[in-house]
């Protein structure tokens, strides 16, 4: 609690008032979406290379057939989706958005007549549609490998005693008889033995009457991977399996089958090696009241923090294969790294810890992907409860060229994460000889903090440090989303490198700002050390900068500024206005708006299960608006440009479906206003919906979104009064966010 370590003088407040709603009018095609220029020869090429489907039988299942279609660039909004001529009752409909346009499914049946329709159709819906599209095609080899060859997979697969392991992705039919003679091609593989299941399935269990947690391994010939994966693709068209490849021919004639949409070699997960030096003799007070960090890593195994461990897991990987030292280190740096690391400014946090230990030094000792996932699931299962911030400093290696896509472990861990409600913070990845260009995954993972790494400048952090990777993430997704000092000393006293140094401590601040929130969630605690961070716009190395610069903690507002935080469900097609908020005196000069804000707002996003293109379902547009002097709603933080740019400029300017908006700015210049009060305006939008079975926005479930708004006032002012000024203004409609902490505003 805030009275355990110091008093909080100026808590962040929660904001307790619920929006306005106003609905909003759908558009339906219209004859200035047509693009004339292209439509005649568009009609006559798309109609052929329609009709040529029916020669390629081999590719069929069941009569049906999945097709790859390409829309031009300026046709990749949502609103030139091509529902008017991929839809079930004409024997086509669209599967899954793939990158620069859709995969559709074709009923053989049905070819002339589609055929006919692209041709044909006067109905301005398809004139849209088909001036739209720039090729059908069927997808090929070189699709399913992402352009790479197959022995570059084969030689970047870890090594099994019968091959090597790999996962793909099932081709993702909706019939059910197409997916069963997929099914029936995959068993004939395996009958074959040019693949082999794994016994890829763990569960943590304990015997009746132990107090000790069991690690199990299920060997049943029912929880063997093929088999597993068989049984879910029945049910489930986007299933993913993992198995051994026997040799590079087996996974040739594997990927030419028809059968597979996606391939991936599966990597061994690693943390950095760290030189020995010798232990230091530092005890560390044990106090029950400290948050909890679960650390996946390489184990703990130096005595002198055996206080600190609140929880030990079952191990993943034996003691002789763990990554002991960096184990070690990342443990001691999520417990007192400040302690370590007194030359630099970093806040005095405690934390314990619970001990995951699953990261081996080597390939020989890692385990696979789905018996990490499957162990992760269960430790998480057992200890989210008190244990809401997990460290993962640890990646998956990849090489730099491979084409940017969301990556499986990012999306499992997103699964987990949103299933369980913890917030995994996530080393963004080191620099090596294969990759400098792009993060390693599992930093992709949408619902965690990812983080980045500086360099010291004096006692702070400064520019971006060259030995950790950068951002982006695939699908403009903007990670990293904070850095800090990744040249830190640890347990062994030496300096040493890297971005799972930055990952530990900036664990700790997360877990203590979990700790101290009233009504904390995982996006919530994000948002605020986002919202915190030192700056304002996106850096593809920094991020938005690191937490507890600006003020001490991201629990509190230093002097001159307050901040609001607040949770909300919106309903997709809505527009969200949290209304009067006060304009306090302080952020008044000359009649003008004047000084800084800073809007920072998460979406829980829905996400595409395929994992390709599109990975983001829904969308998040939100602004700090004010009034003008002739009455209309200016912006004050956040253009709305998304909605009004071409979609391929509001992808690659705006980062218009990263689930995180972030708008901050100065003012020096001052805005003329009128009124008394500003407003924050959201809206989630959908996209390529026929995924989840959903046909319009106002079938999408409620979505969960998390709000922090900060007011400074402009340099020179010299009185801290914003903060009571808009603590008077909204009275009852906020109180403080922290636990046990009143917010007491003096009389005027």
């Amino acid at each position: 609690m805030p009275t355990e370590a110091r008093p909080v003088l100026n808590p962040v407040l929660s904001l307790k008032r619920d929006p306005r709603r106003v609905s909003v009018t759908g558009r339906s095609a219209n004859e200035k979406q047509v693009d004339v220029s292209r439509l005649a020869i568009q009609r006559h090429k798309l109609s052929e290379q329609i009709l040529s489907f029916e020669e390629q039988t081999a590719r069929y299942h069941a009569g049906k057939l999945l097709v790859a279609v390409k829309m031009y660039d300026d046709s990749l909004a949502p609103s030139y989706e091509p529902e008017s001529i991929f839809r079930e009752t004409l024997g086509s409909e669209l599967i899954a958005p793939i990158n620069g346009g859709y995969l559709a499914q074709l009923d053989h049946r049905a070819l002339k007549n589609i055929s006919k329709i692209v041709r044909e159709s006067a109905t301005t819906d398809v004139r849209v549609t088909v001036s739209r599209i720039e090729s059908i095609s069927i997808p090929t080899e070189v699709d399913v490998l992402r352009g790479r060859t197959v022995q570059s997979l084969w030689d970047h697969a870890i090594q099994d005693d019968r091959g090597r392991v790999f996962t793909l992705w099932l081709a993702p039919y909706s019939e059910n008889m197409a997916r069963s003679e997929v099914a029936a091609q995959i068993g004939e593989f395996a009958g074959a033995q040019d693949i082999y299941s794994l016994a890829d399935l763990v569960a943590i269990t304990r015997e009746q009457g132990s107090d000790a947690d069991q690690l199990q391994v299920q060997n049943s010939q029912a929880s063997a991977s093929i088999i597993r994966a068989i049984r879910e693709y029945r049910q489930n068209p986007f299933t993913r399996m993992q198995f051994v490849a026997r040799n590079p021919t087996a996974l040739i004639r594997l990927v030419n089958s028809g059968a597979v949409f996606r391939i991936e070699p599966v990597r061994a997960l690693k943390a950095a090696d760290i030189p020995s030096a010798p232990d230091p003799d530092r005890p560390v007070p044990d106090e029950q009241w400290q948050p909890i960090v679960g650390v996946v890593d390489g184990g703990l195994f130096a005595q002198t923090y055996a206080p600190m461990v609140a929880w030990r897991a079952p191990s993943l990987v034996s003691d002789i294969a763990a990554n002991r030292k960096h184990g070690n280190r990342v443990g001691s740096l999520v417990v007192h790294g400040s302690a370590w690391n007194t030359h630099l400014t970093l806040p005095s946090l405690v934390c314990r810890i619970g001990v995951a230990q699953a990261i081996a030094k080597d390939d020989a000792g890692s385990a696979t992907r789905t018996a990490f996932r499957s162990y992760l699931h269960s430790v998480i299962a057992r200890h989210h409860g008190d244990t809401k911030v997990w460290n993962f400093s640890f990646n998956e290696p990849v090489d730099g060229a491979d084409h940017l896509e969301m990556s499986e472990l990012g999306h499992e861990i997103h699964k987990i994460a949103r299933e369980f409600d913890i917030l995994p913070v996530i080393s963004i990845g080191n620099v090596d000889q294969h990759n400098n260009r792009r993060l390693n995954p599992p930093a992709d993972c949408e619902a965690a903090l990812t983080v980045g790494g500086r360099i010291q400048e004096d006692s702070l952090p400064g520019a971006a440090c060259v030995s950790c990777l950068p951002g982006p993430g695939p699908e403009g997704l903007m990670k990293p989303e904070v850095s800090w000092f990744s040249t830190l000393r640890g347990l062994g006293g030496n300096l040493e490198t890297g971005s799972s140094y930055a990952t530990g401590i900036v664990s700790a601040v997360a877990a203590h700002t979990f700790h101290q929130l009233r009504s904390p969630t995982p996006d919530l605690v994000k948002a605020l050390l986002i919202n915190t961070a030192d700056g304002n716009v996106h850096d593809n190395r920094l991020g938005w900068g690191s937490p507890c610069l600006k003020s001490p903690t991201p629990w509190e507002c230093p002097e001159g500024s307050v901040t609001l935080i607040w949770t909300s469900n919106l309903r997709a097609g809505l527009w969200h206005y949290w209304e009067d908020i006060p304009i306090p005196p302080e952020f008044i000069t000359e009649n003008k708006l004047k000084g800084s804000v800073a809007l920072t707002a998460i979406l829980r996003p829905k996400v595409s299960e395929l994992g390709s293109a599109n990975y983001f379902s829904t969308r998040l547009q939100v602004a700090l608006q004010y009034t003008k002097p002739n009455g209309k709603m200016g912006n004050l933080a956040g253009s709305m440009k998304e909605s009004t740019d071409r979609e391929a400029q509001a992808r690659a300017e705006h980062a218009k479906w990263n689930p995180i908006r972030h708008h901050a700015t100065n003012i020096p210049g001052g805005k003329v206003f009128s009124g008394r009060t500003l407003r924050v305006c959201a809206r989630v939008f959908g996209r390529d919906l026929y995924q989840f079975g959903i046909r319009s926005n106002a079938e999408i479930e409620e979505s969960s979104v998390a709000f922090a708004l900060t007011l400074s006032a402009p340099p020179g002012k010299t009185s801290s009064s914003i903060y009571n000024s808009v603590a008077a203004s909204l009275g009852n409609y906020v109180e403080s966010a922290l636990n046990d902490i009143e917010v007491n505003v003096p009389n005027s």
